[in-house]
Order: structure tokens, then C-alpha cells, then sequence
């Protein structure tokens, strides 16, 4: 434990002084801060990761250059370190040699990220602390809420409890809009996702910006109209929006099925760095992060009433209810290797 606080210590420090270089000096920074990055990552994931983005900043007209300078300019440095420091470290660190760990010892596959029904209609506050306790001990450190009603007080001093993790908030413009940015305003572990359609959307964006959260839009794909969301119209408006993500989800909340054309143009388009912004195919990216990280790809939720879901489906009964049995117990029956 000594060790990792030190670790973090450390990069910390060093990331401190990379943001300031990115102010001065952007390009050549940001290319400095990637090699920063490899030379400390001990993952495979970040390891993955780095050489890509070291082989895409070799464009030197990559939009990306534009996000990274976009994010940094716009966003709180406190919020930023926390968010990357518990994605990078904690979570592609410290947390995906726990689950390695924890799965050749325990004989069952752990996720990487949980996805939770969040708010005054979502799991109850003391359930999802215990989930995210439990999750901490197994090495999971990256949490998907979705917003379900209003979000209080008590939910929030859940986030602040758990400060080591990250928190992917996925709400309404119409919640920005209301109290939640007060509410939020202490918090630093926070991604915060809009999601689309709304006519206020660009005044969302605008109060994010105000509070200097880093964002992103989310939207449900129906495979109908999900060619839509490729077209350089659509891509256009995302960028006009300031976000740093866009993140295609299922329409079906509790799907795990993979969409292959919606990954193959998800990954098109990155590849193309033609936008200011990332898109993620969230299902696919998903699962292909935790193939990296332990070799075998699992997904799982818990709904409002507690109930597991893999890509099997739902779990019914009690001993695959966050609220009546211990997370290590349910995984024991629902991803057993």
C-alpha cells in the first residue's frame, strides 16, 4: 500500500507539471506526456493504449491535439488528475492486478466497470455502497450510474466517500440545468455524460463549461437509425457541443450484445482523428478492455431492485440480489470461469 501511495505520489507531481507545459506549449507537450505515460504504465491496457495514441499524435493534424488542449483549458485541474489518476492508476493500475489476481485465485471473472441504476428511483444508497466496497476489495474502481430520478445530497456523499474511484454520470440536460451542479460542485472524481436529443442541450453544455466538469454526450443507439450517427452532420453538432465524448450505448440498457458494424465505424472514425472529441462504442469498448485486462470479456449491471444482469440476461431471485448477498457470492454464481 506504501508503494502505491508513493507511485501516485509521484506521477501526480509530474502530471501537475505536464498540465502547465500543455498551457505554454501544447503540441510538443502532449507528445511528451504520452512518453511520460509509457515509461510508467505497468498494464497492459495502458501499455495498449499509449502506443496507439503515441502512434496517432505522429498526425500532425490530428484533431486530438485540439481535444487534449480543449480538455486542459476548459476543464478544473482537480478534477482532471482525480478522473485520470483513478482511471489511469487506480483503476488500470492498482485495480486490474487485483481482479487478475482475484480471478486465478477465486475462479470466477470480475468486470472491470459496474453499470448501476443511480438516484432517489435507483439502488438504495447503503446497496450502493456496498457494491462499491465490495467492487473496491475485487479491484474495481470505474462505475457507469445512470441517473434514475433525482439525485439528493445522500447520493452524492457516496462519490465523495469513495474518492479512489471514477464515477461515469449519465444524465439529463434538463438535471444540469437544475440543482445537480451545485450539488456536484466538491466533487473531483466525476465524468459527467448528457444525454441527446434534448433542445437544451447546447445550455447544458454550457453550465458544464461554466462549472468546468470534464463531459460528454451519451445516446441510445436503435439499430434503425444508427447510421445517422456516423454522418459528418451529426459528428459536426457533437463538436459544436464541446464535448470530449461521444458514447453510442444499446437501446436496451441491459444489453451486452455487440453491434459489429456500429464497432467497426466507431473505430473507423477514431481512426480517422477528424473530431475533437472520442467516440465510444460503449458495449464494444467495454468488453474489449476487459479482454486486455484479464483476458476473458464480462459485463455486468444491477437494476434499481438490486438484480444482477450478464449477457445472459437477468438474474432472478434472491441470491443474485446486491441487497440480500455479498457481490463476491453473485459473481461466484453468474461468472464463474
Amino acid at each position: 500500500m506504501k508503494q502505491e501511495v508513493l507511485a501516485r505520489t509521484i506521477i501526480e507531481t509530474m502530471l501537475n507539471k505536464a498540465l502547465r507545459d500543455i498551457e505554454r506549449d501544447p503540441d510538443r507537450s502532449i507528445r511528451n506526456l504520452i512518453d511520460l505515460g509509457i515509461n510508467f504504465a505497468k498494464g497492459r491496457f495502458q501499455q495498449e493504449f499509449l502506443h496507439v495514441l503515441q502512434e496517432m499524435m505522429k498526425n500532425e493534424q490530428s484533431a486530438y491535439y485540439t481535444l487534449v488542449k480543449n480538455v486542459v483549458s476548459d476543464t478544473d485541474h482537480r478534477r482532471l488528475m482525480t478522473i485520470g489518476m483513478n482511471i489511469g492508476f487506480q483503476a488500470c493500475t492498482v485495480g486490474a492486478t487485483l481482479i487478475r489476481d482475484n480471478e486465478e485465485r477465486l475462479h470466477f471473472n470480475i468486470p472491470w466497470i459496474y453499470q448501476v441504476n443511480f438516484g432517489e428511483k435507483g439502488l438504495p444508497c447503503e446497496d450502493l455502497d456496498k457494491l462499491i466496497r465490495q467492487g473496491k476489495e475485487l479491484g474495481t474502481f470505474i462505475y457507469l450510474l445512470n441517473a434514475d430520478g433525482s439525485i439528493g445530497e445522500e447520493h452524492i456523499s457516496i462519490l465523495k466517500k469513495h474518492n479512489d474511484c471514477a464515477f461515469i454520470l449519465l444524465v439529463t440536460a434538463e438535471k444540469i440545468l437544475g440543482n445537480l451542479m451545485d450539488r456536484l460542485e466538491s466533487t473531483c472524481n466525476c465524468l459527467i455524460l448528457v444525454e441527446d436529443g434534448s433542445e437544451l442541450m447546447a445550455e447544458a453544455a454550457d453550465e458544464l463549461k461554466k462549472h468546468e466538469f470534464l463531459y460528454g454526450i451519451y445516446l441510445r443507439c436503435s439499430r434503425d437509425a444508427e447510421e445517422r450517427y456516423f454522418k459528418s452532420e451529426y459528428l459536426e453538432q457533437i463538436t459544436d457541443t464541446g464535448a470530449s465524448f461521444c458514447v453510442l450505448m444499446p437501446e436496451d440498457q441491459f444489453s451486452f450484445e455487440e453491434d459489429m458494424l456500429r464497432k467497426e465505424k466507431t473505430a473507423q472514425i477514431r481512426g480517422q482523428q477528424e473530431y475533437p472529441f472520442i467516440l465510444v462504442d460503449y458495449t464494444s469498448d467495454v468488453q474489449r478492455i476487459d479482454r486486455v485486462i484479464s483476458n476473458d470479456s464480462c459485463a455486468v449491471a444491477f437494476d434499481s431492485e438490486g438484480y444482477v444482469y450478464t449477457d445472459t440476461g437477468k438474474w432472478q431471485g434472491s441470491p443474485y440480489n446486491i441487497r440480500c448477498k455479498d457481490l463476491r457470492n453473485i459473481l461466484e454464481n453468474v461468472t464463474k470461469k
